[in-house]
């Protein structure tokens, strides 16, 4: 609106103004999509985006667990979304969260997808020593995305009946024990003779044929492809109720990387984001179960089927803080513990 009481010529130029104003945010507009930033929260620059310049290292190493919970990272690396950073990426296959662990703080790896359990205890135990920052989250809990099963033929049947009995979990003091005992103990069924039996979890399948082991706790795609092969019964699925949604694996780095290579750090940020995005499509969606039957040994008639987690876009310090209060719950942790100071800022696009 004018106020009454200008100079003849204010709403002429006022309108002049308004003209040379628009038109400059048109054409930033249009630079901002060139560049791209904005929702698909990269560069399209192979410098790893005109805001940060260059990358320090061009190659990267990340430690993974082949799941669902990573399988955006294969598409990203397919469809070429790092390299649009400026980093190649070459994937370092792991059979547990353990040596994912031993391999980022050894050095072997730049960056490591683990499970926040993992990661916390990790970070506790090195008081200080060794400091690991989480650059990316991978995943969220889901209902019907894992579940602790037994073989078909078993007669136990409820959270009561796994007391004492001896349970498959890829590795303890992890996301595996933990939605167990947090299942079971809303069930009022006793934890404390449980037997846990550490392996992975292509190994889970033919042990419960064999009665070597009760029950597993199973995430996709091996709880479709044991439905299918076994066709096992579910006791219960732990990631509902108080779990639900609960933060389940992220990237992490050491503190060293993020200060020696930032502009890296952030490049593959920027292709995880973008990979995550797209995951929310429909085709992003086809794309990541089509990755999973590359590369996770899935068969074509199980990737329909999947039962795919949520893949964060960005990294919610309240929703991680959920873990390290449960494992100090549980007993897995002796002290509190703040999740804040281990979450790395996201760059901007």
């Amino acid at each position: 609106m004018v106020q009454s009481g200008g100079s003849p010529g204010h709403g002429a130029r006022s309108r002049g103004l308004f003209r040379t104003l628009r038109a400059g945010a048109a054409v930033t507009a249009v630079a901002l999509v060139a560049s791209g930033c904005g929702l698909l929260g990269g560069s399209d620059d192979a410098d790893a985006g005109s805001s940060t310049g260059p990358v320090e290292k061009a190659t990267v190493r990340v430690a993974i667990i082949p799941s669902t919970d990573m399988a955006p990272l294969w598409v990203a690396k397919t469809q070429g979304y790092f390299t649009e950073q400026g980093i190649e990426v070459e994937f370092v296959t792991k059979g547990g969260g353990g040596d994912v662990i031993t391999s980022l703080l050894g050095g072997d790896v730049d960056f490591a997808f683990a499970s926040y359990p993992l990661l916390v205890q990790a970070q506790q135990k090195g008081r200080g020593a060794t400091n690991i920052k989480v650059v990316a989250d991978a995943s969220a809990a889901k209902p019907d995305t894992t579940a602790v099963v037994v073989a078909k033929n078993s007669p136990l049947r409820s959270p009561a009946d796994l007391q004492g009995k001896k349970i498959a979990v890829t590795s303890t003091g992890s996301m595996a024990d933990l939605a167990v005992l947090a299942g079971m103990k809303a069930a009022k069924a006793d934890t404390a003779g449980i037997q846990w039996q550490q392996m992975k979890f292509p190994d889970m399948l033919p042990k419960l044929g064999t009665g070597e082991i009760d029950a597993a706790f199973l995430v996709e795609p091996f709880l479709s492809i044991a439905q299918a092969q076994l066709g096992v019964w579910t006791v219960f699925q732990p990631m509902t109720g108080r779990l639900e949604g609960i933060a389940l694996n992220g990237y992490a780095a050491l503190e060293k990387t993020t200060q020696q290579y930032p502009k890296t750090v952030a490049a593959f940020q920027r292709g995880v984001e973008k990979a995550h995005r797209e995951a929310a499509t429909r085709s992003g969606d086809d794309a990541v179960r089509q990755a999973l039957i590359q590369n996770a040994n899935v068969k074509p008639e199980i990737g329909p089927v999947l039962h795919l987690p949520d893949y964060p876009i960005t990294t919610d310090v309240t929703r991680l803080q959920r873990v390290p209060d449960l494992l100090k719950e549980f007993g897995l942790i002796a002290e509190p513990f703040d999740i804040k100071p281990m979450v790395l800022a996201t760059p901007a696009g």
